[in-house]
């Protein structure tokens, strides 16, 4: 049996034994609870510090606010818990070697059978469910013989195992914007009036609608997020029409506010599937002792033949920004930029 063979069969297994574990532990499944950023982690106090370790290869993002803000906190559980906690939206049971007085050890072993368990500590440490004893949870183990093995593996394998986690936040965050009550009156107002609109929910205000200036801007408080969007027929879509927007937009757009240019990044990406500008860092009032981080994309659409410039900011002082930011970061994706009308023609 070659490497590649095994290596299935291996993902097989431990498929076919979460199965198990979900078909034999319950019922109608209720949706999951918890924040979204939290990971629950249920491990023993002895491997506290080194799963932490492990943990922040993986969850290795920060927001600068200008104080670092992780995307997601890590919250440590005793394993005798796990009734209680396991349903929560992100959890994990981590135990590092065999040892039978180890509480988080003796779960994952009763958890997955000792086969399943025994692969953890020789072959692959992690292994991952989505609704495993609740709706849209994603449900980890991580396992390992020692802890270098499991941080090699982390280190090969980081940014996909991050990646799950990330589109389960989108997926539970989506229900909010896509689902929940929204303001369609704003949104047909919108896409008729500028051609393009975005999922609003109850609860979002227009703060300033400026069609001579091709300006919106749209928010909510408690906290305060806000979110803005500019455009220009043409394409100005150029590294020094991003460096112009860092240098004048917040001053000619919000009037009172300006980027702080100590922190201000520009960068090529990929922003809903094309090429864009982005443009990241803190934002700071003229007037007053209050700022706070922004995101903002600069792109071309090129079946409308104009220039966008959208972006957002939070304000929360004293509480968290990481979890909004990341929240506008998926409300801005939704964004919908309608095609142009075309002159009909004439037979």
């Amino acid at each position: 049996m070659n490497h590649r063979t095994k290596k299935k069969n291996v993902i097989k297994y431990l498929l076919l034994s979460f199965f198990c574990i979900a078909f034999f532990s319950c019922d109608i499944k209720k949706d999951a609870i918890g924040a979204n950023d939290d990971l629950v982690v249920l491990a023993a106090k002895e491997d506290r510090e080194d799963i932490r370790s492990l943990l922040s290869i993986v969850f290795n993002d920060t927001l600068l606010t200008p104080a670092p803000e992780p995307f997601y906190n890590v919250k440590f559980a005793d394993p005798s818990s796990f009734d209680a906690l396991k349903t929560q939206t992100n959890l994990i049971i981590a135990s590092i070697g065999d040892y039978e007085l180890n509480p988080a050890t003796k779960l994952a072993r009763d958890l997955l059978g000792k086969k399943a368990f025994d692969n953890t500590l020789e072959n692959n440490p992690v292994v991952l469910s989505r609704d495993q004893f609740a709706k849209n949870q994603l449900f980890m183990i991580l396992s390992g013989y020692k802890e270098s093995d499991i941080r090699e593996y982390l280190k090969r394998n980081g940014s996909s195992i991050k990646n799950e986690f990330d589109e389960n936040f989108d997926q539970k965050q989506s229900q909010y914007f896509l689902e929940s009550k929204r303001q369609e009156d704003i949104e047909a107002q919108l896409l008729s009036d500028y051609g393009w609109s975005i999922n609003l929910p109850w609860g979002w205000e227009m703060i300033r609608n400026n069609p001579d200036s091709n300006f919106v801007w749209i928010g909510q408080e408690m906290p305060f997020r806000w979110m803005a969007v500019h455009w220009k027929d043409g394409n100005h879509f150029s590294e020094q029409d991003a460096i112009d927007l860092g240098d004048n937009f917040p001053q000619t757009y919000f009037k009172s506010q300006q980027y702080n240019k100590e922190f201000l990044s520009i960068d090529w990406v990929d922003y809903r599937g094309d090429a864009a500008y982005r443009l990241a860092g803190l934002w700071e009032s003229i007037d007053q002792a209050k700022g706070g981080p922004f995101v903002g994309y600069l792109f071309y659409d090129y079946e409308s033949d104009r220039t966008f410039y959208v972006t957002y900011m939070v304000f929360n002082p004293g509480g968290r920004k990481a979890f909004y930011m990341k929240q506008m970061e998926l409300f801005l994706s939704l964004i919908h930029i309608s095609e142009p009308t075309r002159p009909e023609r004439i037979s």
